[in-house]
């Protein structure tokens, strides 16, 4: 009862959800915090998620669907324990019916915690205890490619003057139904792009296949990498970063190329980071000049460290775990 129940699922498939999880996990710990445990939807059934719910006083969920944050919502005030909810993505992005239970849900949890200014601010209608904590943990290592990848990578970055990436953990679309991710029009752009490549990141394997439907064949300074793989190998091989997103929570990978020192080039369809070289339509902007005025901006601008995202998330748990003792 005393402990923190993280609810979720850890790579793979690889996401930022999954992503940002594993490394909770492995903060937590490092951090020498040891009051949590962890149920991995995944890998547990229906009957083991319940039962370790009721053992818990206090539960952390991060689930993207809004349904299922709608109904454990529910189960948790019922039962008086204590929900820390992560909304991952940016408030609205579903469609009626989704952003409904986004609401409900956090008007019944404990304490929403939201991505973005524009999410506290709605959130906060719902539930005046919400908060707003990244999602970005950095990443402690960079785990290698096999050298098959990490070669196509190195003859890949030897064709070109410049080397774009973005990446999709899936082909996905909006409640518009445009690509969430925009690759197609990523790769449209990349036409223009005199001595530049793109590199893309796709574990699923499905984007590369719509691509062929939509597209016509993948041109030639354009190459998908698929199956599981660090995107930190990427972002090493490569001057800029697309997030070329139609909605956006917090991006893990925008942070994770700013630490690299690679440029970020990000759509104007999200809240932003201060660093971020912002666009409205990808289609409209010279890649190339883009990719310049980044690089100055971080040879004149001084790094932005965020807040340390586990000790944020340590000190609530710990608050959690007092109220707790309290009412014994």
């Amino acid at each position: 009862m005393s402990k923190i129940l993280i609810i979720g699922r850890i790579p793979p498939p690889i996401g930022g959800v999954t992503m940002h999880v594993s490394r909770l996990l492995e903060s937590l710990t490092a951090n020498g915090f040891q009051h949590f445990s962890f149920c991995d939807l995944a890998n547990e059934s229906p009957y083991r998620i319940i039962k370790k719910i009721v053992k818990h006083r206090s539960i952390h969920l991060h689930i993207s669907n809004p349904f299922f944050q709608f109904l454990l919502a529910t189960f948790c005030l019922l039962t008086r324990k204590k929900l820390l909810l992560t909304y991952h993505g940016n408030w609205g992005r579903y469609g009626m019916l989704g952003n409904g239970a986004v609401k409900l849900s956090a008007w019944l949890c404990s304490i929403p915690i939201v991505q973005n200014k524009e999410s506290l601010v709605m959130a906060k209608h719902f539930n005046r205890n919400a908060l707003l904590i990244s999602t970005f943990i950095p990443p402690t290592h960079t785990i290698p490619v096999d050298p098959q990848l990490a070669q196509q990578l190195n003859n890949f970055r030897k064709r070109f003057k410049f080397v774009f990436c973005t990446n999709a953990w899936n082909l996905v679309f909006d409640k518009n139904g445009r690509e969430t991710y925009g690759i197609s029009h990523i790769i449209s752009s990349m036409r223009n792009v005199n001595f530049g490549g793109l590199i893309i990141s796709d574990p699923s394997g499905n984007y590369q296949p719509f691509i062929n439907r939509t597209l016509g064949l993948v041109p030639d300074n354009v190459i998908f990498i698929e199956g599981p793989h660090d995107f930190g190998n990427v972002l090493h091989m490569s001057d800029a970063f697309i997030r070329n997103t139609t909605t956006d929570g917090v991006s893990l990978s925008i942070y994770e190329a700013h630490e690299r020192n690679v440029v970020v080039l990000a759509s104007a369809n999200a809240s932003r980071a201060d660093f971020c070289n912002v666009y409205r339509d990808i289609s409209t902007i010279d890649l190339v000049k883009a990719l310049e005025k980044g690089r100055s901006r971080l040879q004149n601008g001084e790094k932005t460290a965020g807040p340390n995202v586990t000790n944020q998330l340590i000190r609530l748990y710990k608050h959690c775990i007092e109220l707790n003792f309290r009412l014994l």
